[in-house]
């Protein structure tokens, strides 16, 4: 097929793939068709390029369109991009070391020509300059790009010459007036700008260079090296000249008409339109040619008289883009004494003085009603003060630089200095500007020169600041806190977590940072920070006092700056609430028995002012953004109500009250709900001492409203999805949990009054139960089974989070030996009787009642095991009842495995051997006989999951986690001493109380039938560790857990006994220590020692890599710790089995030198470096050897 047929195929086919009218099997043909043309980019592109240049000089043409080009612009735009595809480069080997075009040098030269006699023909010849399409203008500016990275300087060296010296030609048809030099002809002045942004686009733009490779990013640096040696000057001039005339010509109207003269120099909209392009393009280059050739006097002055245009909606983006060329022409690095001076030049301070003035007297011309027809609307001035906001910030930032270069003078850094604080007056009046986004600009500057004061403060060794500084920074300090105050026009709400919308986040974010402002000045000088955030605070509620009004936005604020008050001062917990002497300090910090008596001593600020606010009342404020923030600061600091546990009578109804946990506002109320829960917790203690029994009761009797369980489930979306859909979707009900908790927490608190503490928790868990019961469903089928079945898993959940209130029972309990301080064991006196207490609470009357709650729950939970949420909820609420109930509720854990292993889950299995793994290691002996009878039903299971095939990504990583489950699983019943269920059988073991195989010690269990399977469960360990697909931490598990098993289990070889008389060995009597498990250090020689050597030979294993290190000091522990147990018999193995019948391609003496480098190391961890040397030595020979073999296979 011939290039005209082809072009004329693609152009086709493009009509029909955009064609809205096209049929779906005639676009899906077309799309098919063009993807393969641009595929086979490296035999299409001629066809491509002509579609693209291909004119029609008669007019329009069948597809093509009235600008001269037969084919339309969309199929032109597709052939241009294929043609640059297959000028792009493309690495030639797999290294990416060479790279070339795919074109040929000679075809590069031919698209090149035909582009420059695009651009004559097209922009000067013609004139039309594609009619302004603009997508059509940068895909060719673009091709031309790419090939000026091939071939420039050396095969185009004229490449910017060339695009130069159409800057003021004109057609012969067009041309100017006879003029020194002649006018610049704007289609070709917009063509070169275009080109200019490109070229610096692709060489130098820093996002791009993220993803650029090694060889492209040198190949850039060349490229930028050959255009400042050989075009920047001309560039440079050609820029500022066309800066220059379109400013002259700005104020020039251009006719509604397009005429000759139109068509000729740079006037009206058109100069508008390149002066804007031309600054952009100072931008690109300012920052990476000879800053000589683009700060000038002469181009510092067009740039400040592009900056300071009218105030004109049509100027507006030119002054921008002026903005943003002195930002970068600020930001080039240069030496100080270039920037001061370049600085001083451009007095920035009293330029930004000007436009923010202008600014803002437009704004009150705007707010007043008076308009004038072209000036530029609030939200285009608000947009250019975030520019000259920025340019502020960077000019700041600049300054501090050179206050901290070493390299400057003492002279230069004055200056700057000085500089600096000519600037602060605008900084402070940005700061609080009123457009959030102009304020946010300069914080960046605002942080840097803080960051600054407190290195000085920190060179001073902490001198006083000096007087003008520390009146900037309590101005700084007052602006910043203006700024935190939400807009009197802000309707506040408190969002979900995740729905809030950008305002609300970009506030918030706002507010942090000028938090930090507040933060960085209180580290500069905390007594200036606390008189002014002092003043802010008392004011308010001095005010509040007086019934006179304030808005809500100035209560929030006072409580927002008393939330973050003892954050900014650094000081935490009762020291933070008084003033203590320093002598106290020391003597608490000397004498361990001393105790500060922090109520002897006056409040500090931060104590006086959370008086003032409690004395005030101020949490009644009708706004929710005053109550929840009063709320917010009583949890932070609630170690205050310890020096003043007054108050605590007057927090506790607030919290009940509409302006707490009955808040109307649901999203509120959850917060509420959740920081009740907090501040019962951490004061605890206060209002166990503070708050009688009665008022507790009351609390609770208010609260009981508030315990409503409803669970949500779209009735058209009934399915088990759903349904753990809806269980794992945090809703109104997790918030409830909280408040259950709180509940649980006040009965507790009632210990001194067990008749009445059991009636209370009865009260709050019969109806959660008897509700329960009603909401049991066996299976489900309609929405309300569903609904049912969601409920009964809330309900649960409820009853376990009622336990959770309660304290650890690891707490609560005292045994014999513990020793109160300052007492001895069976002492009497406060420490014994508070011991008592806390010995009663744990057997208390209260146990029984959740040991009854957890016998229900189980009863429910068997009947409705098929659903994945319901063991869920039973495993989360066992969890926590047995947490404070201790052994008392030991005994159900079979039932509860029974209830959960039917029918569990790969990700359930794994979470109940951690659970269980945790029951393990609390409670210890405690569990030996429950943990004997289940031990073998769950591995069962583990090892049924752990054979189901890897089909996929999910389920190699539930694999991966079940197996670490596991292993962590037997290492905690090892690490608890517990290791003897797993070899245990029908016959007695020895007690490991008395030491007898006997029944006689009530502390002999009887065990189950492990020890069958004990061999399954040491063959599971080496298989899960040498699986292909075993992740490197799993692994390193798996020899820890070897390792352990060696301490425990391998004993030294039979030994002569030594002869009492002789001191000498005695050959006819052996010493034989006995191992629990017989035979075990055979297991190790021939299963554990083989995969030591196999995992780390893998080829895939990375050494590098830190996890595999420190795997290997496990494999090394391994192996120095099974020779020193067994000694000579381990050199034996070693020798005359495993390293003679296995590996056999090791090289000759490779054998004999690791088994050198094991029996000579102290231990494993001198062992792990010799081991890692040797593994490198031998993946190095295996490849060697692969690569013989591969070779000979060739030949062959």
């Amino acid at each position: 097929m011939d290039l005209s047929s082809l072009s004329a195929q693609i152009a086709s086919a493009c009509q029909f793939a955009l064609s809205p009218s096209s049929a779906p099997s005639q676009r899906q043909e077309a799309y098919t068709f063009l993807q393969r043309v641009r595929e086979a980019h490296g035999e299409t592109w001629q066809a491509c390029l002509a579609l693209f240049l291909e004119r029609n000089d008669a007019g329009a043409g069948a597809g093509g369109d009235a600008t001269g080009y037969k084919w339309d612009g969309d199929a032109r735009m597709f052939g241009v991009q294929v043609v640059g595809e297959s000028a792009s480069s493309a690495p030639l080997d797999d290294d990416h070391a060479i790279i070339l075009p795919h074109l040929s040098h000679d075809a590069l030269a031919f698209v090149q020509q035909s582009l420059v006699d695009y651009f004559q023909q097209e922009y000067i010849t013609h004139g039309k300059a594609e009619n302004g399409v603009a997508y059509l203008k940068n895909a060719s500016v673009h091709l031309i790009t790419i090939l000026f990275v091939h071939t420039y300087p050396q095969q185009f060296s004229s490449f910017f010459s060339t695009f130069l010296n159409l800057l003021r030609l004109y057609s012969p048809s067009h041309q100017p007036a006879p003029t020194t030099p002649p006018p610049l002809n704007p289609m070709t002045t917009d063509l070169l700008l275009r080109l200019l942004h490109d070229v610096s686009d692709e060489i130098s733009d820093a996002q791009l260079r993220l993803n650029k490779l090694p060889h492209r990013l040198a190949k850039d640096t060349e490229l930028r090296d050959a255009v400042r040696e050989h075009d920047a000057p001309a560039i440079a001039s050609s820029i500022w000249e066309i800066i220059s005339e379109s400013l002259d010509g700005i104020s020039t109207p251009s006719s509604s008409s397009t005429t000759l003269d139109d068509l000729v120099g740079l006037k009206g909209k058109r100069a508008r339109d390149i002066l804007e392009m031309a600054m952009r393009v100072v931008g690109d280059y300012v920052s990476w040619i000879d800053i000589n050739l683009m700060v000038t006097p002469s181009t510092i002055a067009l740039l400040l008289r592009a900056l300071n245009l009218p105030s004109t909606s049509d100027d507006l983006s030119i002054r921008t883009a002026a903005a943003d060329a002195l930002l970068e022409t600020i930001s080039k690095g240069m030496p100080p004494s270039d920037k001061l001076a370049l600085l001083s030049v451009l007095d920035i301070a009293s330029v930004l003085g000007r436009l923010v003035e202008e600014r803002d007297a437009s704004i009150s011309q705007l707010a007043n009603g008076k308009t004038v027809a072209g000036t530029s609307s609030e939200d285009e001035m608000d947009a250019f003060a975030e520019k000259f906001a920025k340019l502020l910030n960077g000019v700041g930032c600049e300054l501090c630089k050179i206050c901290e270069d070493n390299n400057a003078s003492n002279e230069a850094k004055s200056a700057a200095v000085a500089s600096t604080s000519s600037l602060f007056p605008l900084l402070l009046r940005l700061l609080t500007d009123s457009n959030d986004q102009v304020a946010i600009a300069v914080m960046p500057f605002t942080h840097t020169l803080l960051s600054l004061y407190k290195k000085d403060k920190k060179r001073s060794q902490g001198a006083p600041l000096d007087p003008e500084r520390r009146v900037f920074l309590t101005a700084l300090l007052k602006a910043a806190i203006v700024k935190m105050q939400y807009k009197p026009d802000a309707e506040w709400t408190l969002s979900k977590e995740g729905e809030e919308d950008d305002d609300e986040l970009a506030f918030l974010d706002m507010r942090k940072n000028l938090r930090q402002i507040g933060d960085a000045i209180a580290i500069l000088d905390a007594q200036l920070y606390s008189d002014v955030v002092q003043s802010t605070i008392v004011s308010t509620i001095e005010t509040f006092e007086q019934g006179a009004t304030l808005p809500w936005q100035r209560f929030e604020l006072s409580l927002y700056l008393l939330y973050g008050f003892g954050q900014a001062i650094l000081v935490t917990g009762p020291l933070a609430f008084s003033v203590v002497p320093q002598a106290e300090i020391d003597r608490a910090k000397k004498e361990a028995e001393y105790r500060v008596d922090y109520t002897a001593f006056p409040l500090s600020t931060l104590g006086e002012l959370l008086h003032r606010a409690c004395r005030a009342n101020i949490v009644e404020f009708p706004h929710p953004s005053v109550a929840l923030q009063f709320f917010e600061i009583t949890v932070r600091y609630s170690d205050f109500f310890k020096l003043c546990p007054e108050f605590i009578g007057r927090i506790l109804p607030s919290f009940l009250d509409e302006h707490g946990l009955h808040q109307t506002d649901e999203t509120i109320q959850a917060r509420m709900f959740y920081l009740f829960s907090r501040f019962i917790h951490q004061a605890k203690h206060i209002v166990q001492t503070r708050v009688s029994g009665q008022v507790i009761q009351e609390i609770l009797s208010r609260m009981q409203d508030l315990l409503t369980i409803n669970a949500e489930l779209d009735p058209s979306e009934a399915s088990v999805e759903s349904l753990v859909k809806a269980a794992s979707t945090t809703t109104f009900f997790d918030a409830q949990l909280y408040l259950l908790e709180s509940i649980g927490t006040l009965i507790w608190i009632l210990n001194q009054m067990p008749d009445e503490q059991v009636t209370l928790l009865r009260a709050v868990l019969t109806p959660l139960l008897s509700e329960l019961q009603a909401n049991v469903r066996p299976t489900a089928s309609t929405a309300a089974d569903y609904a049912s079945v969601l409920k009964a898993h809330h309900l649960i959940m409820a009853t376990g989070n009622v336990a959770k209130g309660f304290p650890d029972a690891t707490i609560l309990k005292v045994t014999p030996t513990d020793t109160p301080r300052g007492g001895s064991p069976g002492s009497s006196g406060p420490s014994a009787n508070i011991s008592a207490a806390m010995a009663r609470s744990v057997s208390g009357v209260w146990v029984e009642v959740f040991k009854e709650a957890t016998e229900s729950m189980l009863a429910v939970a068997k009947s409705m095991s098929s659903f994945v949420v319901i063991r869920d909820a039973v495993r989360f609420s066992f969890n926590r009842i047995v947490a404070t109930t201790g052994p008392a509720v030991l005994h159900l854990i079979p039932t509860l495995i029974d209830v959960l292993l039917g029918e569990i889950t790969f990700p359930e299995l794994a979470e109940l051997l951690s659970f269980v793994g945790l029951l393990v290691a609390k409670y210890k002996n405690s569990i030996v006989e429950v943990l004997d009878t289940l031990l073998l039903p769950v591995f069962n299971r583990v090892f049924h999951f752990l054979k189901q095939p890897i089909t996929g990504t999910d389920d190699e990583i539930q694999h991966a986690t079940l197996r670490r489950a596991y292993f962590n699983f037997i290492l905690s019943i090892t690490s608890s001493n517990l290791q003897q269920v797993v070899y245990s059988e029908s016959e007695l073991i020895r007690c490991s109380v008395c030491g007898a195989r006997c029944r006689k010690c009530a502390n002999s269990p009887t065990f189950a039938e492990n020890k069958s399977s004990i061999s399954s469960i040491l063959s599971s360990v080496t298989h899960y560790i040498a699986l292909d697909n075993a992740q490197i931490s799993d692994q390193r598990l798996g020899f820890i857990l070897l390792t352990k098993l060696l301490t425990l289990w391998v004993v030294p070889p039979p030994t002569p006994a030594t002869n009492a008389a002789s001191g000498q060995p005695n050959n006819s009597v052996l010493v034989i220590e006995e191992s629990p498990v017989p035979g075990f250090e055979r297991f190790l020689y021939t299963s554990a020692i083989p995969i030591c050597f196999q995992v780390p030979l893998d080829p895939t294993f990375d050494l590098l890599d830190a996890q595999s290190f420190q795997m290997m000091g496990e494999i090394a522990s391994l192996l120095k710790g099974l020779h020193l147990k067994r000694g000579d018999e381990f050199v034996q193995f070693m020798m005359a089995e495993y390293l003679p019948t296995t590996n056999t391609w090791w090289p000759q003496g490779a054998a004999q030198e690791i088994l050198n480098e094991i029996t000579n190391a102290k231990d494993g961890k001198t062992l792990k470096k010799p081991l890692c040397e040797w593994v490198k030595k031998m993946r190095r020979a295996l490849a060697q050897a692969r690569e013989g073999a591969t070779n000979n296979n060739i030949e062959a």
